[in-house]
């Protein structure tokens, strides 16, 4: 385990070292680079408020930067950052950008439709009428998918403020209406296509961008962006790449019963295969999610979303209030997320994977996120997770690391407090090579006092193995403790297999406050190293021995 240990420390160092300089080279290259005023491609009328245009005119330089001024920008598609570009606001809470669209909830006033399939409602917004898309949403505001169904306007009675609509997957109990972010297929959509049909597509503009179906992890494949608007016909700018049935007969996409419409959603700010580029300075904001949220939610739709980026800085960016993750960073290597905060965002506030690389996270802020406040999705390796603040997030601080794929990531002098799961979220990882060290680890276990430990390494997802948990303060300062456990091993089961918690060190952490325990462990080989006062429960290697002990 030393070996291991010490043999990661070194390139770590020189993987973080080089990093520094390659940052320090994008701001050189920049300095000779083109500088552009957006503020003389500023249209508040266009989809973008102009701003693509500036970005562009910085891409067909040869690269530069472009600098936005302080001011509210809504936009009905988001800006694409390209490479060697620099997108520069002039301070966060001093530039905005943030979403045109109003997304309307629509309440029923007479609990279900009348003899004639009527439904009396509270509003019917101007906009609204025979074809418009719409979303039922089940009785409350949840973000699964399996309690939405789509809908489309048939008839409107606006004298009576009354709707009928097709349901063609049922209406579900509770029912609450959403217009403004989705419309409806007319006919299915086929690889090729360069024009799509709708019921009605009178909420588009020519410039707007559209998801189509539920995004996957490779966001270009369902990103596309309105040309020209023809009746109820979208042309678009680049032909469809996937095929889309309108309404499959078994009503599923992404395993839900939301089929496939069109929604008017997108990331504010994403980029794909861009290399020495940046953002900065500026802040996202969402909406007011008290009344209704866009029913697509995933990823890919985060307020930045970056897809195979190298040497990309993110820094002083603010996204705040977001339908779903503050910042989704997919895939690509060598990214720098400095100084930027994730605040009240309905998913994640950070979330890296799909195989990023060799990236920095220093000095952020993740708080009040209704998720985690930092995901490890798939195969993150070789990240330097440092002075970083996750605090108040619904789920835990820190979760995910470990399964699968996430290794060799360093986890150091960050403070993870009052979340509402557990600090530090471990689901497999085996050997992960992966360092916790220097943390402040606190008052977690918010949702539920007593579930979640601080650092949780767990087996549930595989084999948790060679994890470093060292020189943390560990600790429940309240005065009803919530965290009852400092660090908690547990096996786990999986596909009728037997996953062990096992080969990992702890050593050298400062606990106080705890009620069952400042470590419990499970693994034959995990070694502790505290003083004499911790409470440890070793070597219980049989999952029932250990969920008894527990």
């Amino acid at each position: 385990m030393r070996r291991c240990f010490f043999a990661f420390e070194l390139p770590l160092l020189i993987m973080a070292f080089a990093l520094m300089l390659s940052l320090n080279g994008i701001a050189l290259a920049d300095a000779n680079g083109t500088v552009i005023d957006a503020a003389e491609y500023i249209d508040m009328e266009a989809p973008d408020c102009g701003l693509q245009a500036a970005i562009d005119a910085a891409f067909e330089a040869g690269g530069g930067t472009v600098n936005v001024p302080e001011g509210i920008y809504p936009l009905r598609r988001g800006l694409v950052v390209k490479s060697n570009v620099r997108l520069v606001g002039a301070g966060m809470d001093k530039t905005f950008l943030t979403p045109a669209r109003a997304i309307v909830r629509i309440n029923l006033v007479n609990g279900g439709p009348d003899d004639e399939g009527w439904y009396r409602v509270d509003t019917i917004p101007d906009d609204l009428d025979v074809g418009s898309g719409l979303i039922l949403w089940r009785g409350h505001l949840t973000g699964h998918t399996g309690y939405l169904r789509p809908a489309w306007v048939t008839e409107v009675d606006r004298e009576r403020n009354a709707l009928k609509f097709e349901a063609p997957y049922g209406v579900p109990p509770n029912l609450i209406l959403a217009f403004g972010d989705s419309a409806a297929l007319a006919e299915d959509v086929s690889e090729g296509d360069t024009e799509i049909h709708l019921k009605n597509a009178s909420m588009f503009k020519p410039g707007d961008e559209l998801t189509l179906g539920t995004p996957g992890n490779d966001s270009r494949l369902e990103r596309l962006f309105v040309a020209e608007v023809r009746d109820h016909t979208l042309v678009l700018e680049s032909p469809a790449k996937k095929d889309f049935g309108a309404f499959p007969e078994d009503g599923a996409s992404f395993g839900s019963a939301l089929s496939t419409p069109v929604f008017a959603v997108f990331p504010m700010i994403h980029a794909w295969e861009a290399a020495d580029a940046a953002v900065t300075d500026l802040t996202i904001k969402g909406r007011d999610w008290e009344k209704i949220r866009p029913a697509n939610s995933r990823f890919t739709l985060g307020g930045i979303h970056l897809y195979q980026c190298s040497q990309f800085l993110i820094e002083q960016v603010a996204v705040r209030g977001w339908h779903t993750d503050g910042f989704s960073l997919q895939a690509g290597n060598n990214l720098s997320i400095i100084k930027c905060e994730a605040t009240e965002n309905l998913g994640h506030g950070f979330h890296p994977g799909t195989g990023l690389q060799n990236s920095i996270f220093d000095e952020n802020l993740s708080e009040d996120n209704q998720s985690a406040g930092l995901y490890y999705c798939w195969h993150n390796r070789g990240h330097v997770m440092r002075n970083n603040r996750f605090v108040r997030n619904r789920a835990g601080g820190i979760t995910g690391l470990g399964h699968p794929g996430n290794r060799n990531n360093l986890i150091e002098n960050n403070l993870v407090a009052e979340n509402g799961g557990p600090g530090i979220h471990i689901n497999g990882g085996g050997p992960s090579g992966n360092i916790i060290r220097g943390n402040i680890v606190e008052n977690n276990s918010q949702s539920e006092a007593g579930r979640s430990p601080g650092i949780l390494i767990s087996a549930a997802r595989e084999d948790a193995l060679e994890y470093t948990v060292e020189e943390n303060i560990i600790r429940d300062t309240q005065e009803v403790p919530t965290q009852h456990v400092g660090v908690e091993e547990r096996h786990g089961e999986r596909r009728g297999g037997l996953n062990r918690a096992d080969a990992n060190i702890v050593r050298n952490n400062s606990y106080s406050g705890h009620i069952k325990a400042d470590v419990i462990v499970v693994g034959k080989k995990t070694v502790v190293e505290e003083a004499d006062q911790i409470v440890v429960v070793e070597n219980r290697h049989d999952p029932q021995e250990a969920e008894e002990a527990q």
